[in-house]
């Protein structure tokens, strides 16, 4: 069928037009591309993200989960590496006041694209140090993103392959300048931790999937959204005092904050038999595990090390929820699923039988009803597959989740609280103590 010039000009005048409004309104769209800055809504807090193509990715998404909560805002460009970024911030940070500054720079230190003198982690430090210094007359809460892995392979402009340990290397200067100027640190690489093939575009590409742009955006979203409710940073747990002396058993005890109630208790129980010490630290899930262990073991000979690792994998948790820890399992995503719970313990276990150490795992405590985040009974297929694993290395289990289970409603703090009571701490820490004692034949 022929189209007349009549029909064909109304055609022309009529869509094209049309399509052009609609392409330029999608591109107005802060929800759908990063550089559409939004409308300041005057009673919202204003939020400004500063970083590279990976913060360019997840931008739009954390502008969606920051919706009703925030202005987020980010500079019209890619903000390259570390000495770039000296270079313009106080550009991009305007003359607008910003009640939270989420920035990072890493990756272009780490390959040194378009740069004529290569970045080093000592160069890198250096202008994070200026960086900072400049943020800092914002008066914002400054968040610092740590810098997301490097590609598997050779990275496909650089031709090169950033190793973990030269990624390491700058990460450690950058939490080293953080640590010194008391910002904030949000663990990007952690995020995506052993999840390169899974989420990142290819084995030569820094860059994430959809899958990976919607993790890395909650993390951001979430720190962010816990700064802005003005929650308090809680204090980092002290670690229990105990006397170091010669001749007597170490024993280290890893694990979440279950396990921080029942140290002390512990440590006053083998008091003069063993020397009984933990991290000062809630060791998390089994991420977080994995990437902060060579640290809590240290140096020290260890003879026994009694961890446990779980109830933090198996907790759903969404931005959007006020509960603490933006527990939510109704609407949340778990933490560590279960499959890749199974990979991160046999990992762990491999780590720890490195040590020499005797091992002694303790089984996750029970969930009780009405728990915000965790689900009754997740706990029992989470302990399943770590029996599987234990039983196969040959590590005893001192199963806390059968002594937790016998427990009267008093020893809980409260309905649906995982935590106990100073009378259910106790009961796990004698059976932790024993435990403990058997393994290094110690008389109580």
């Amino acid at each position: 069928m022929k189209l007349s010039i009549n029909t064909l000009l109304v055609f022309v005048f009529l869509f094209c037009p049309l399509v052009s409004g609609q392409d330029k309104a999608a591109k107005g769209d802060p929800f759908k591309h990063p550089y559409a800055n939004p409308v300041d809504n005057t009673e919202l807090p204003r939020v400004l993200l500063i970083g590279d193509s990976i913060s360019i990715g997840y931008t739009a998404r954390v502008r969606k989960l920051l919706a009703e909560k925030a202005n987020v805002h980010r500079p019209k460009t890619n903000c390259r590496w570390s000495a770039f970024g000296d270079e313009n911030v106080e550009e991009w940070m305007g003359d607008g006041k910003w009640d939270v500054i989420h920035f990072n720079f890493g990756l272009w230190d780490w390959y040194g694209w378009k740069q004529e003198t290569k970045a080093t982690p000592e160069s890198y430090a250096k202008n994070l140090n200026s960086i900072i210094a400049k943020l800092k007359k914002s008066k914002a809460k400054l968040i610092f993103g740590m810098t997301t892995p490097p590609c598997i392979g050779s990275e496909r402009s650089a031709k090169l392959v950033v190793t973990e340990d030269r990624a390491k290397q700058f990460n450690d200067a950058a939490r080293k300048v953080m640590k010194n100027h008391g910002v904030q640190v949000n663990d990007l690489y952690a995020a995506i931790g052993d999840g390169r093939a899974k989420y990142q575009l290819g084995e030569n590409d820094v860059h994430y999937n959809d899958a990976g742009k919607d993790l890395l955006a909650a993390r951001v979203a979430g720190t962010i959204g816990n700064v802005l409710a003005g929650k308090k940073k809680r204090k980092r747990p002290t670690t229990p005092k105990t006397t170091s002396q010669d001749g007597v058993p170490n024993a280290l005890i890893l694990g979440d904050s279950i396990s921080i109630a029942y140290t002390p208790i512990v440590v006053k129980k083998l008091k003069g038999k063993i020397n009984v010490t933990r991290p000062r630290a809630n060791c998390g899930d089994t991420n977080r595990y994995r990437n902060a262990l060579p640290k809590w073991l240290g140096d020290k000979k260890w003879d026994v090390i009694h961890f446990n690792v779980g109830l933090h994998d198996l907790c759903y948790r969404h931005p959007d929820s006020k509960v603490q820890g933006n527990r939510d399992k109704v609407n949340g995503a778990v933490a560590v699923p279960l499959d890749e719970y199974e990979q991160n313990l046999e990992k762990i276990v491999a780590m720890l039988k490195a040590t020499g150490a005797k091992l002694i795992w303790a089984s996750t405590t029970i969930v009780p009803e009405g728990e915000a985040g965790r689900i009754v009974g997740d706990e029992v297929k989470y302990n399943q597959v770590a029996e599987k694993i234990m039983k196969k290395h040959g590590v005893e289990i001192n199963d806390l989740r059968e002594l937790s289970g016998t427990f009267p409603a008093s020893y809980f703090r409260g309905p649906g609280d995982v935590h106990f009571t100073p009378e259910g701490s106790e009961k796990l820490a004698s059976q932790v103590a024993a435990s403990i004692g058997r393994s290094v034949q110690v008389d109580k």
